[in-house]
């Protein structure tokens, strides 16, 4: 009786352990971790067309465009304060130097020179004013030439982004775009063109990151190696800069927020991660955030534009 009861006891374990092991081999094959499923179904996707590359990079040239003009504006604008500042000295000094030198001559012959200074001093006085208005009419127009948007420059790049746009729009829809995703697109392309067209130039920038925001849904249809969750961190990155420079700052957290969350699906989604690429992006993202909290424009702008160029890193 001892001698079945422990050959049992033998037998109960090795059926035991052969369940266990064939179960460990089911899930293998039967559950994949999410890891392998996403490859795998990255590797049944084709690459992205060469005609929807060329529709975001021509919407981030127009992008870059603009912020360039902006940035000479500003530069333009602290240049101007202290020339300002200084000829105000200036012209306070030459007052002073006026006050002193009545107080020190006799009062009729003060009189009677200042009658005929006035006299000779009226047409010089109105051509010194007429030369400085040309100056400075001068300038403003030289100004213009040089801080204005390229407009004929970027009636092009719209009239590129229809075209490519039409030739886009129905492989779009056979590789798996949604309608509303299409529609929503050629919406916000003709609220741009429209607006390059009539050279309106208030919220342009805006309207231009607002096409941007589209492109990390179309790459979605497509394989890739540097997750599409990247762009949309760079539109939320350049939406924030944008939204601090006009101090509408009550929609920050949430752009800060949707970062934070694409960042931790592209995490998720890269084929070959680099360690050490995403934790300085990481470090990035916090240091980005806190300047956001602090609704510190020179700050965000300039953490900011490190974090978008961290992310080009990431192939």
């Amino acid at each position: 009786m001892i001698r079945f009861s422990k050959n049992k006891t033998f037998i109960v374990l090795l059926l035991t352990l052969l369940i266990f092991t064939s179960g460990v081999g089911c899930n293998k094959i039967f559950r994949r971790p999410k890891e392998q499923e996403s490859k795998q179904s990255q590797d049944q996707k084709k690459s992205p067309p060469k005609i929807l590359v060329s529709l975001e990079n021509t919407t981030e040239t127009m992008i870059k465009s603009i912020q360039e003009v902006m940035e000479k504006r500003a530069e333009a604008t602290k240049e101007e304060k202290p020339e300002k500042q200084g000829e105000s000295n200036q012209e306070k000094g030459n007052q002073g130097d006026k006050k002193q030198e009545d107080k020190s001559g006799d009062k009729e012959g003060d009189k009677s020179e200042g009658k005929e200074k006035q006299e000779e001093k009226k047409p010089e006085e109105g051509g010194g004013n007429n030369q400085q208005k040309q100056e400075s009419q001068g300038s403003k127009e030289t100004q213009s030439k040089t801080e204005s948007l390229d407009w004929k420059r970027m009636q092009k790049n719209v009239e590129k982004l229809q075209k490519s746009w039409s030739d886009y729009v129905n492989m779009a829809l056979k590789d798996g775009a949604s309608n509303d995703l299409v529609k929503g697109y050629e919406s916000q392309l003709d609220i741009l063109t429209t607006k390059v067209m009539e050279e309106q130039e208030e919220s342009l920038l805006d309207t231009a990151n607002d096409l941007y925001r589209y492109y990390p849904k179309f790459f979605d249809l497509y394989k890739h190696k540097a997750p599409p969750n990247i762009k949309d961190m760079k539109y939320h990155i350049r939406k924030i800069i944008i939204d601090g420079e006009q101090s509408q700052w009550a929609e920050t957290p949430k752009s800060m927020d949707d970062i934070k969350q694409a960042w931790d699906i592209a995490k998720f989604r890269m084929d070959k991660p680099d360690r050490d690429i995403n934790r300085r992006v990481e470090t990035a993202i916090d240091s980005f955030s806190r300047s956001v909290k602090q609704q510190n424009t020179h700050l965000v702008k300039l953490k900011g534009n490190i974090l978008m160029d961290m992310l080009e890193e990431i192939k």
